[in-house]
């Protein structure tokens, strides 16, 4: 790991602060007047100002007429385009079923590989991604984004050969790359702390839905367009083409209807844009700032923190091809037929919608993100069992259940969302998950060797020990958080009377080991 407990809990700071924590809090230095300067502070401060929201109270009844309005005008686009996102990088599974490998020529292990290359896309551009997501207005800069990659997928239908569908999927994955950093600021600009579990596992559940739908669609073709030999284009290439169109529509759309921040939301006035920020103050995270901090990229290559969400992501993905591109080759090898697995695959997505959202919600009313998320661990893993170990029905049921797996998924991007904070930072561990994820994602196709088929058993057996190893990284999550939280408590009695946080350091960019206000969700 790259950073020790002890540097965890109580990391570096400078060094008047280390000898006198009293007399920092009440007496600014260098450091501190750099942080509250206009341009290094969060968006939310000159905001502050504008509206005049200084430390109101806020009504319960009209913070909750807030929420229903800001839940109806960002919630409806951040979930169809999260849709979109997961069926436009799965279709490939569709199309493998519907004529892809025979019309472009496929043989060996190539399949593989438009499968995997999607990711080094989406690998080779994360790190640009940072600089633009926060350079550039996030909601224009993501539009731009879905626009492009639905134009790539729908080019995808052109495709004659392996080379063609390579290079379509290498700059799908890189259009694809700015998705999850931007979901994730985005939830944290609009919602609470004790709000973004919920509505993370909301939008991220579209992925289920999105499971659901694309084998029913594929089905459609395969039948309807597939067994028709005078048919003009191939089922494969209907896929494309319908998915990549609809997609670049939404796109346009998403441009002129989602506001870039609460800043320039013009379904919220004045008031009610100084009510969202008394809202989100206790948040210690405000909406963004557009300055970039190198000592913030430091600060989340150091942090522990990062490097177990990361582990999280990583590991998980590695046997995400169960459910994006080898779900219907899978199935298919249990001894069902192409169009059965079509189908077959359904219920898979109907599990992931009533896990996630069933205990994120459960989450959210007990404050236990983590033992919740781990609760829902546990079906994966005994469903890997029985995917490894039967045949037909029992491992069909082991597949379903192993939908689980992504209730951690959401809670590692709520973490991110309500336990990263300072807005480089944010995006920087953010852009870490997404690279582990992408690396993990390269990797999990070639475990599906296709001297392994139809089976596939090593890669069962890979499954099984990795899903065991992710749920003890959510346990270990839990203890370094709480123990965080716990030495802050009592930094802030021993300091007593004297302890006088900074007026609006909620919204300095201050990141979570900076600001000793700051406590974890767990």
């Amino acid at each position: 790991m790259a950073a020790t407990p002890e540097k965890d809990i109580a990391p570096e700071a400078p060094t008047e602060q280390a000898k006198a924590p009293e007399e920092f809090l009440q007496k600014p230095d260098p450091i501190r007047a750099h942080q509250t300067s206009r341009i290094g502070a969060d968006a939310a401060l000159q905001l502050l100002q504008e509206t005049g929201a200084l430390h109101q109270d806020v009504d319960p009844e009209a913070s909750r007429r807030l929420v229903r309005r800001i839940d109806w005008h960002i919630m409806p686009l951040i979930c169809i385009v999260d849709f979109l996102q997961y069926i436009d990088k799965t279709a490939i599974s569709y199309a493998s079923v519907t004529g892809i490998t025979e019309s472009t020529g496929l043989k060996g292990n190539e399949f593989n590989w438009v499968a995997s290359i999607f990711f080094f896309g989406q690998l080779a551009f994360e790190f640009p991604t940072i600089r633009l997501i926060q350079l550039f207005p996030l909601a224009k800069y993501a539009s731009v984004n879905v626009i492009l990659w639905g134009t790539t997928l729908a080019c995808l239908a052109a495709c004659k050969n392996y080379a063609g569908l390579l290079v379509c999927r290498f700059f799908l994955g890189v259009l694809e790359a700015a998705i999850v950093p931007a979901w994730v600021l985005f939830t944290s600009q609009w919602y609470t702390k004790e709000e973004q579990a919920f509505r993370v596992g909301i939008w991220f559940s579209t992925c289920g839905a999105a499971q659901m739908f694309g084998g029913f669609f594929a089905y459609g073709v395969a039948i309807h367009v597939g067994k028709d030999p005078n048919a003009l284009l191939k089922g494969w290439q209907i896929i494309f083409l319908f998915l990549g169109l609809l997609t670049a529509v939404i796109g346009i759309v998403f441009w002129f209807i989602m506001p870039d921040s609460p800043a320039v939301a013009r379904f919220l006035d004045k008031e009610q844009k100084g009510l969202h920020l008394e809202r989100i103050r206790h948040n210690e995270q405000g909406i963004g700032s557009k300055t970039f901090k190198w000592d913030q990229v430091r600060e989340a290559l150091t942090d522990t923190m990062t490097w177990l969400y990361a582990f999280w992501i990583f590991a998980a993905n590695v046997p995400n091809s169960i459910a994006t591109s080898f779900g219907n080759i899978l199935v298919r090898g249990m001894g069902y037929s192409n169009e059965d697995s079509l189908l077959l695959v359904t219920p898979l997505g109907a599990w992931e919608i009533v896990a996630l959202v069933g205990l994120t919600y459960a989450a959210m009313k007990t404050k236990q993100r983590l033992y919740f998320c781990i609760a829902g661990h546990i079906p994966a893993i005994v469903g890997a069992i029985l995917m490894a170990t039967t045949q037909k029905v029992p491992a069909l049921i082991g597949y379903y259940t192993s939908g689980g797996i992504p209730i951690g998924w959401t809670t590692i991007l709520g973490l991110q969302s309500s336990n990263v904070a300072g807005s480089t930072k944010k995006v920087t561990v953010a852009c870490i998950g997404t690279i582990a994820y992408t690396v993990g994602n390269i990797i999990s196709p070639q475990t599906f060797q296709a001297r392994d088929a139809p089976r596939y058993l090593p890669a069962k057996i890979s499954i099984c020990i990795i899903y065991v190893l992710i749920t003890l990284d959510l346990v270990l999550m839990r203890w370094v958080l709480d123990r965080r939280n716990k030495q802050r408590e009592q930094e802030k009695e021993t300091l007593g009377s004297n302890y006088k946080p900074e007026e609006n350091h909620e919204f300095l960019d201050l990141t979570d080991l900076q600001n000793r206000e700051f406590r974890y969700e767990v």
